[in-house]
């Protein structure tokens, strides 16, 4: 009788598992091309969890970092504020270069960067050493996350992508839910360095899947490199960092401090700056003439209000929950799983949706979900109650998938092939700076009142302003 051939990967009988080629030509795992495309969503949803774990876990463990380091409640802040500055300054720079020179080589340099940089987190003994840890993985991060969407679209055709952009976020929901938990868990019980050596697992097994699964799309013939825009790189750091240090660090030194002043001041002028030079020049870092397109512009309002309503509840509300209500940090991250939940089941449910119905009409609905949910803490939050916050909670989880799925579904379907990762980029400046200024602006407010419902009233109201204008901005198109 012949030997039976059999493989442990073959014996799973899964349909997208590896096949083993024979052949002398090539001896190393093969991945069957019809199923190509699911272990490029499945690693793109592995760096999607990878990035939003790593929000969160910091956030339940930002209190005890704090304290162990002997840091200052707005100088803990820059844990968070470091890797949010240096990621929303460079998304853009990122999703530029991987349009112009490929993804493949960009990507696993950037996912060894931040790998390394997670172990130099765990290993920092000092603030100043973890906040320059956490800009480094900032870096690598502002490379892997924009190419996320520029090759997920790559391999999905376009009645597919809502599909595909809901099971990448439910997979990231996934780490979301678990960040909590798993953060406040390796705080009391291991080391809160833990939460950034857990990441190393996760690089490994994303580096193995791309070199296996992906394949670079054939480009269009034209000039074999363009220039990187440089100038307005700079410009776009300097009036970001100047901007964002000047309001964050307002609490220690006041509005009159001429540090304070002078970042204040070269901000704006930075960024007017770098708008002016973007629309001047020919092969801008952003192209803005795509925020003439009323798609573009209402979306990326809306990823950079679901970024900034995130940190407000997450970060936040990790801090309320064990500053005003007492909870350990184990019993923080736990009570916050009730907001990420939701969003696993309802990101998958709204990517199908995505692809049958408009999009953005979904998208302007969760935005208007998630506003009622920020007013309904604004005003429930200083009753000490937890049972009374959790509506609110429950309502941010269903509505978070609409503003990552539906939206980014709506940009990438209203943008050329090549610029998919530019646009990507842009979508990620567009919620990195939400997340940077939420962090700002929040922080700040804290600090100065030590009251929490003044930042969910600021991020409803904001949410409810931002739907409201961008339905009516749609509204013309909507009646196509």
């Amino acid at each position: 009788m012949k030997a039976l051939s059999c493989h442990p990967v073959r014996l799973l009988r899964w349909p997208y598992a590896p096949v083993i080629t024979d052949t002398t030509e090539d001896r190393l795992i093969s991945i069957n091309e019809s199923n190509r495309k699911w272990w490029v969503l499945a690693a793109m949803g592995g760096t999607l969890a990878l990035i939003v774990l790593d929000e969160t876990v910091v956030g339940v463990a930002l209190p005890t970092i704090r304290r162990e380091l002997s840091m200052s409640q707005v100088n803990s802040h820059w844990i968070v504020n470091a890797y949010f500055l240096v990621f929303t300054a460079l998304a853009a720079a990122a999703g530029k270069m991987g349009d112009l020179f490929g993804y493949q080589k960009l990507f696993l340099c950037a996912l060894g960067l931040f790998g390394l940089s997670s172990i130099a987190c765990g290993l920092a003994e000092s603030g100043t050493a973890l906040i320059a840890a956490r800009a480094a993985q900032g870096l690598g991060a502002a490379v892997i996350f924009p190419f996320t969407v520029a090759m997920i679209t790559a391999v999905f055709k376009p009645e597919e992508r809502g599909r595909a952009f809901g099971i990448q976020t439910a997979i990231g929901g996934c780490f979301i839910s678990m960040g909590p938990l798993v953060g406040g868990f390796l705080t009391d019980v291991l080391s809160w360095r833990w939460i950034f050596w857990i990441n190393i697992p996760v690089v490994i097994a994303i580096t193995l899947v791309v070199l296996a699964a992906w394949r670079e799309p054939e480009r269009d013939a034209g000039p074999p490199r363009a220039r990187l825009d440089l100038a307005g790189l700079a410009l776009l750091i300097i009036g970001l960092a100047a901007l964002v240090v000047a309001i964050m660090e307002v609490p220690d030194y006041g509005w009159s401090n001429p540090y304070i002043i002078s970042g204040i001041i070269i901000g704006p002028i930075s960024l007017i700056a770098f708008v002016a030079l973007e629309l001047k020049i020919q092969s801008p870092l952003f192209d803005l003439r795509l925020f003439s397109m009323r798609t573009i512009s209402v979306m990326n309002s809306i990823v950079f209000m679901g970024e900034f309503g995130k940190i407000t509840l997450i970060v936040f509300g990790a801090l309320f929950l064990q500053k005003s209500l007492g909870f350990s940090p184990f019993l923080a991250g736990a009570a916050l799983i009730p907001a990420m939940l939701p969003s696993l089941f309802a990101a998958l449910v709204v990517g199908n949706l995505s692809d049958k119905f408009d999009e953005r009409k979904m998208s302007l609905i969760g935005l208007t979900l998630n506003a009622g949910g920020m007013i309904w803490l604004a005003i429930f939050v200083n009753f000490d109650s937890y049972w009374l916050l959790l509506p609110a909670l429950l309502a941010w989880g269903l509505a978070l998938p609409f503003h990552f799925v539906s939206t980014r579904r709506a940009i990438v379907n209203s943008v050329p092939t090549e610029k998919l990762g530019q646009s990507g980029g842009l979508t990620m400046t567009a919620q990195l700076m939400g997340g940077t200024v939420s962090m700002a602006i929040c922080g700040t407010m804290l600090a100065a009142s030590g009251r929490f419902d003044g930042l969910y009233w600021l991020s409803g109201i904001l949410m409810a302003l931002v739907a409201v204008s961008g339905y009516i901005r749609l509204k013309r198109e909507f009646a196509y």
